[in-house]
């Protein structure tokens, strides 16, 4: 059997609340391309799962604390920007 997506979600970037989050995503061309999939929100909580062009996933859970996105390839901040991207670089087989 095959392992779940949500198993491959190994790499965490957590935000704080008020903090902001965009995630550069210049591989694609619209955002049609992605599928969201809400697994759980209420006014306080929410679990989301975005399915992305290129086999990226990136799950959402939101609370009033803040946010943690789980993905399968890691994110990062360089320094000076206010924009995530993607490592597609880094070996996700390690």
């Amino acid at each position: 059997m095959g392992r779940s997506i949500i198993s491959t979600l190994k790499y965490e970037t957590r935000i704080t609340t008020g903090a902001y989050f965009h995630l550069k995503t210049d591989w694609f061309n619209i955002d049609d391309e992605i599928e969201t999939i809400i697994i759980d929100q209420s006014n306080i909580y929410s679990k989301i799962l975005s399915i992305y062009p290129k086999s990226f996933f990136m799950y959402l859970e939101q609370d009033p604390s803040g946010a943690i996105y789980r993905t399968n390839y890691p994110l990062y901040l360089p320094e000076g920007q206010d924009v995530y991207y993607v490592d597609w670089d880094f070996d996700t087989v390690k």
